[in-house]
């Protein structure tokens, strides 16, 4: 979607941060409301700024004092909905919903940008002096590509067609490329030349991380229904395991074994608000029925997701590792296992419902790791920070604004993007609490962290 020419050159007024203060656990910081209220991705965290984007449906970009919240520079892009930022060698990546790659420097200047195709729904991820992302071709053939471009000079490396949008982000990892799409497809690309090294169907809910040789991800399974006069299949998820090579195989963390209503699109277009909710974000950017080459048949079948906005935000239970210890969260719960036995060492439940109400939306970000901590974001508004080791909650938040992405951790502070426009900024008090600078922690977006 192209911007309006009228309105080029007019960049709105970010209002001066406010002081804030939690009435639970005595954290102070700031929050910065940025103009349209629209839902914000995760901000990147470098050279001591907040690399942000205005929202979905935004046309702005924004650079923000770490410290302060004060906006240290604008830029107004030509397409809306900027991505989560990447921060790499000092350039800032991200790409626009619809529909363009775009590189700057952290000072702002533009290096170079492609439109690629709409709509843009991940992430980029950068490594090696490249740019790695996904796009449908939708003024040629229409299928899905992902594409390496150099990161100077925004020349095309190679592209390679995969079987749908990529889920969140491409990972990098051992020289490799790795993504899971829509429709649940995992697969394996050498960074250096786009050789497809191995693609598995595999009913894959999320992006996966990549340790010692394995691929963990989210999963989806059905199963039989509870009910004996139901005979509707229901969806549960899990984390998995898939080893490296073509045939390799793919194990079940059992004890992860989640009920997953919110991945059952029948059971969410009849019953959660957050589906109404996007379906306003939808129409807003021009969505509301036609969702250009989205393959959205695939977000729904998979992930029962059914709108661009949905998809530009899920995460889903991304697992991270820290220590030998593989994290995620499923639900409304963090998991902590074991990655080579499968064990489980901790489970938490951060979200309360009544007994026997099926969740229809994933309440928890997934979370971020530092110092030995869990920063997690829930849809009902809190930020949580629990020991890495035990689970035990350290200290909560209630902000007040349902949260959707995963929190950014650095220097000492904890940056909240907010669903209804805010980001907040929580000194933690503790100058360890760093590492975890954007998404997925660094740009590769894979979150091991030895």
């Amino acid at each position: 979607m192209q911007i309006n020419p009228a309105q080029r050159g007019k960049l709105p007024t970010v209002n001066p941060p406010v002081s804030f203060a939690a009435r639970e656990g005595g954290l102070r910081g700031w929050k910065v409301t940025i103009p349209g209220s629209r839902p914000l991705a995760t901000p990147a965290v470098a050279g001591g700024r907040v690399f942000l984007g205005g929202g979905f449906g935004s046309y702005e970009f924004y650079a923000l004092d770490a410290a302060t919240g004060r906006v240290a520079w604008q830029h107004q892009t030509t397409d809306d909905g900027p991505t989560a930022a990447v921060v790499c060698d000092d350039y800032v990546v991200f790409s626009t919903e619809s529909c363009e790659l775009e590189v700057l420097t952290a000072e702002r200047r533009a290096v170079w940008k492609h439109w690629l195709g709409d709509p843009l729904m991940s992430m980029p991820a950068v490594g090696g002096g490249r740019v790695f992302a996904a796009y449908p071709d939708s003024r040629g053939d229409h299928h899905h590509y992902l594409a390496a471009f150099d990161l100077p000079t925004g020349r095309q490396l190679w592209k390679q067609q995969i079987n749908g949008e990529i889920i969140t982000a491409p990972v990098l990892a051992e020289d490799c490329v790795y993504l899971a799409t829509l429709d649940g497809t995992l697969s394996c690309f050498r960074q250096q030349c786009g050789t497809e090294l191995w693609k598995e169907a595999k009913n894959a809910t999320s992006a996966p991380v990549v340790w010692k040789g394995q691929c963990y991800f989210g999963q989806r399974e059905e199963v039989a229904p509870q009910s004996t006069g139901d005979r509707t299949p229901q969806q549960a998820e899990y984390v998995a395991a898939r080893g490296q090579g073509a045939k390799a195989a793919t194990v079940q963390f059992a004890c992860t074994g989640t009920p997953a209503a919110y991945l059952d699109h029948a059971k969410r277009m009849r019953g959660s608000p957050q589906y109404v909710e996007s379906a306003l974000h939808d129409a807003a950017v021009g969505f509301a029925s036609y969702k250009g080459d989205a393959k959205m048949a695939q977000a729904m079948f998979n992930l029962g997701k059914g709108h661009v906005s949905e998809v530009w935000s899920h995460q889903g239970s991304k697992p991270f590792v820290w220590r030998g210890r593989l994290y995620s969260a499923l639900g409304d719960a963090l998991h902590c296992v074991d990655p080579e036995t499968r064990a489980p060492h901790w489970k938490r439940t951060l979200h309360e419902r009544p007994a026997g109400q099926e969740l229809l939306d994933g309440m928890l970000t997934p979370p971020a790791i530092a110092n030995g901590k869990l920063f997690v974001g829930t849809f009902d508004g809190e930020v949580c920070c629990l020991s890495a080791w035990s689970g035990d909650q350290i200290w909560s938040v209630r902000l007040g604004e349902p949260i959707l992405f995963q929190p950014a951790v650095a220097a000492g502070r904890v940056y909240v993007p907010t669903q209804a426009g805010s980001l907040f900024c929580l000194e933690t008090g503790d100058a360890a609490d760093d590492g975890w600078r954007m998404w997925g922690a660094g740009p590769d977006h894979n979150g091991v962290l030895e």
